[in-house]
């Protein structure tokens, strides 16, 4: 993925959060699966749940043995979701009124490897 595609990507989402708000809880995230590089707007129920599924996926892989083992720890690991609250990607344009921050979501694609 392009680095200009990722960013247009979570621009898209926070505008679809913008646009839609009241169909997200208090705590609104874009979910990041970093070794796909793929991206949705999600709840902040839904970050919880996808931290204890990751956590409870490594757990499950420790408990095998072997390099065949390793190797899936380490890929759960990088498939491991990252989360950023869109709230934070918020940029104000009027008292009520606001547009995707790029200059943040550039910062986020800051943290991924881009083709």
């Amino acid at each position: 993925m392009k680095r200009e595609v990722f960013i247009k990507a979570v621009a898209d989402l926070v505008q679809e959060y913008i646009d839609n708000f009241d169909r997200f809880d208090s705590n609104p995230q874009i979910r990041v699966n970093p070794e796909l590089l793929y991206v949705e707007a999600v709840d902040g129920s839904a970050m919880l749940e996808g931290i204890g599924d990751s956590e409870e996926a490594i757990e499950d892989a420790a408990y095998a043995h072997g390099d065949e083992t390793m190797s899936a720890t380490d890929y759960q690991a990088k498939e491991n979701p990252d989360f950023y609250p869109i709230k934070e990607l918020l940029k104000p344009t009027g008292e009520r009124t606001s547009v995707p921050d790029v200059k943040a979501i550039e910062k986020i694609a800051d943290n991924y490897i881009f083709e």
